[in-house]
């Protein structure tokens, strides 16, 4: 690539009949500092281009870092998120074992509860046999082993008699007493009239 020195440095032979050399070496000139100026902006746009390159490739690094720190914490979310969704899994599966036992347990008790209530109704209704029995029994008992039909005269003679009697006895006992008392003085006297007249 001709660069801004050769062209300041190139000589053109003279030839016969030749170009002016004045406009010649003046248009050199001009074409000189413009191809030095486009020279020096195409370096500095080829260092720029560099830069800008070596920015790319830092980008691109920073890419494929920035893909790969997303890559490795998607990775590490799924891994998150499915030991979660196990932890859960374990958990609801705990947990209805857990209500399935209490389940198993309340229906346990409630069994037990109605065998307890049919055993203590069946008790009830023996006793309710048992006690309607008694009271039937009772019923016959005083329905025809008792004789409602009380004579009430005869109980009234009788009383009467009894009383009769009674007055009687007592009647007899007085004598009875009057004529131990008297047998008691005889023998006091008996004794008495012993004593002070011996054999």
């Amino acid at each position: 690539m001709i660069t801004p020195v050769d062209l300041e440095t190139t000589v053109f032979r003279r030839s016969f009949r030749g170009y002016s050399t004045s406009e010649v070496q003046e248009f050199m000139i001009r074409i000189t500092h413009d191809y030095e100026h486009l020279y020096r902006e195409n370096i500095e746009l080829k260092e720029k281009i560099e830069a800008l390159q070596n920015q790319v490739s830092q980008y691109q690094a920073m890419e494929e870092t920035l893909r790969n720190a997303m890559i490795l914490a998607q990775e590490s979310a799924d891994e998150v998120k499915k030991v979660a969704q196990s932890k859960a899994d374990l958990i609801v599966r705990e947990a209805e074992q857990r209500g399935e036992h209490i389940k198993a347990q309340i229906k346990e008790e409630i069994q037990a509860e109605i065998q307890k209530l049919t055993e203590v109704r069946q008790q009830v209704e023996f006793f309710k046999c048992q006690f309607k029995a008694f009271l039937t029994s009772l019923l016959d008992l005083a329905e025809h082993k008792m004789d409602l039909h009380i004579p009430w005269d005869q109980i009234l003679d009788s009383t009467q008699s009894l009383d009769q009697e009674t007055t009687e006895a007592e009647t007899e006992n007085a004598q009875g007493a009057q004529n131990v008392e008297t047998a008691a003085t005889i023998e006091n006297s008996a004794q008495k009239l012993w004593y002070s007249h011996p054999e």
